[in-house]
């Protein structure tokens, strides 16, 4: 009769121990969310500047083809546009590859999958860890 006070005071102060460490644990975790969430909205962010970037290339690759084909019409012979055709050529490239760099910058997933991942494995641990 002496050790049952003993023995439940021990699981009580036990049980106690488990769920302050899962506050803290779940808070820890919620921060990482966040850290997570942030990173990867700057990504997207990141992948938007560059696509925008791509767009206002794109355009100036336009506008330097327009001006080729005045050139062009307007010197009948005279190689002049073909000038204006490889600025717009190197023009069109650059947005290719800001479209590309900014592709694959805005394919990144917002929501914190890693966090997620491990505030379930740390569900599943705390479950076993209760008497």
């Amino acid at each position: 009769m002496a050790h049952e006070p003993l023995k439940s005071s021990s699981a009580v102060r036990a049980l106690g121990d488990v769920v302050g460490d899962f506050a803290d644990l779940i808070q820890k975790e919620l921060r990482l969310a966040r850290a997570e969430l942030s990173a990867n909205l700057s990504a997207k962010l990141h992948g938007g500047m560059w696509i925008a970037a791509s767009a206002a290339l794109a355009l100036m690759a336009v506008f330097l083809l327009l001006q080729a084909l005045v050139f062009g019409i307007a010197s009948y012979g005279v190689s002049t546009h073909m000038a204006c055709l490889i600025v717009a050529g190197v023009v069109a490239v650059l947005a290719v590859l800001a479209f590309a760099l900014g592709r694959a910058d805005a394919r990144v997933a917002l929501t914190p999958q890693r966090a997620f991942q491990q505030m379930k494995l740390d569900v599943d641990l705390s479950k076993e860890q209760l008497p």
